[in-house]
């Protein structure tokens, strides 16, 4: 299994590091073939450049005389030259002119004595003596005289210090490209972070736009590179995003508002009807129904039109420090006396006074919608607790209940505009309670959360910041 990296960031780092590796590894072996090959060419001229000088010795008639050998030492050095030359005879003979030495025996290869008949000189590598492990370059060189070769000159040098060299690259290779690797490693990253964090202030910029605000735009890089223009034609997105929903909003608050008066007239027909003694009872049966659905329409627009009104920030006053703690008492009696015509239990519970700033009428609505829907799915003898506290500089409201709770899957939907989790209450409510309490939540620039298991009940959390009280 091959790791790979979750972010784009580590993603370049393991491909730079990676390619540079590789392109390491390359020039490495290839600094080590150029070299190799380099000093085998060097000591190969060297042992050229010997062979022909002793070539050249050889014809004349005193060629062993000290001079020569002294020559021959400071060339070779006095080790090289007392053990690794030897002048042959045109059959590979040892030169009868040849003194008697203490020197160790070249060896004379067949290719190298056919060569050596053909006026051609043979370049080999050998171990001297056999089977050590030591290397040697040996050239068989042929002095030709007149057409015919004459003698067979033969010099060898070790490769002892072509390998040392060797080593000595590969040493250094080895010690410095973890170094290498792990320095490039570390600059790849300060660079990635760097071209990467314009994207990293976009991703946050991006977190903090909701659909109720579409009005903030990324940040765009400058220089015009690919990231501002992603930037760009991000923005511009976001920008067709909220006239359209600015043209919806307009749409609901301009139908919740048409809606209003036809209702009202509608309402006053029937309840006129309903006063009318002369009707008979299926019909007034008929008439209450139909005024109940009229009042169960009268609240779903109120409630888009004053929906509407928070998103454009048009509800015509200005906030005002609220008593969070007299707002919940004087919800309390109503909430009392909706759980006991459902046969539940409702306990409101406050501290002292918190001030908030925000609208009174509002904040009413936030703690009896939740304490509402509380109470509405709540079975028969249940239990719901309404609590109002101070923790860390914020008042937080809880609405607790021991009800069948919310399946997890529609606890990302409940604060939608007419979700219902339970398909057996779809005609009860507007559908849009718990959505205006998040719009109420969010105009107050506040949270809420909220926490449920099927089975065990639910709880609304809701924070909301604090302010001074009244001067």
């Amino acid at each position: 299994m091959i790791w790979r990296p979750s972010t784009l960031r580590g993603r370049l780092i393991v491909w730079y590091t990676g390619i540079l590796s590789a392109m390491l590894a390359l020039l490495a072996a290839t600094s080590v073939v150029l070299l190799d090959h380099g000093l085998r060419n060097n000591v190969d001229d060297s042992l050229n450049t010997v062979a022909r000088t002793i070539a050249q010795s050889a014809r004349r008639p005193f060629f062993f005389d000290p001079e020569f050998e002294d020559s021959l030492q400071s060339m070779l050095g006095p080790e090289l030259a007392e053990r690794f030359f030897q002048l042959l005879d045109p059959f590979g003979r040892p030169d009868p002119r040849l003194a008697p030495r203490k020197r160790s025996r070249l060896s004379l290869s067949a290719e190298a004595m056919e060569n050596a008949k053909r006026g051609h000189a043979t370049f080999e590598t050998v171990r001297i003596p056999a089977g050590s492990e030591k290397q040697f370059r040996l050239l068989t060189l042929p002095v030709v005289r007149d057409g015919a070769t004459v003698n067979i000159v033969q010099v060898a040098m070790s490769l002892e210090n072509v390998k040392a060299t060797r080593a000595s690259l590969l040493l250094v290779l080895l010690v410095l490209a973890p170094l290498a690797l792990a320095g490039s490693a570390l600059g790849g990253w300060f660079l990635a972070r760097r071209a990467l964090a314009p994207v990293d202030g976009m991703v946050e910029a991006a977190r903090r736009i909701e659909a109720e605000d579409l009005t903030k735009r990324l940040p765009a890089p400058s220089g015009g590179d690919e990231l501002g223009r992603l930037a760009a034609v991000l923005n511009d997105m976001l920008a067709r995003l909220e006239r359209s929903f600015d043209a919806a909003r307009q749409f609901s608050a301009d139908a919740a508002h048409e809606l209003r008066t036809p209702l009202t007239i509608l309402k006053g027909e029937i309840e006129v009807a309903l006063r009318s003694s002369r009707a008979p009872a299926e019909i007034q049966q008929t008439l209450v129904s139909c005024l109940e659905e009229v009042d169960r329409l009268n609240s779903l627009v109120e409630d888009l039109l004053l929906m509407a009104r928070m998103e454009a920030d048009a509800l015509g006053t200005r906030p005002s420090p609220v008593n969070l703690t007299d707002v919940l008492g004087d919800a309390a009696p109503a909430l009392h006396e909706l759980a006991a015509k459902a046969g539940n239990i409702c306990t409101v519970a406050a501290g002292p006074a918190l001030w908030v700033d925000g609208y009174e009428s509002l904040l009413f609505r936030l703690i009896f919608n939740l304490a509402e829907n509380a109470i509405k799915y709540t079975s028969s003898g249940g239990r719901i607790e309404v609590t109002l506290e101070r923790q860390d500089g914020l008042a937080v409201l809880q609405v607790k209940d021991n009800g069948p709770g919310i399946a997890p899957d529609a606890l990302e939907h409940i604060f939608d505009r007419f979700y219902r989790s339970d398909p057996a209450r779809e005609g009860s409510g507007t559908g849009l309670g718990l959505a205006l309490v998040r719009s109420i939540v969010q105009l107050h620039h506040g949270q809420i959360r909220v926490s449920s298991e099927p089975g065990r009940g639910s709880c609304f959390r809701v924070t909301l910041p604090l302010a001074a009280g009244p001067a």
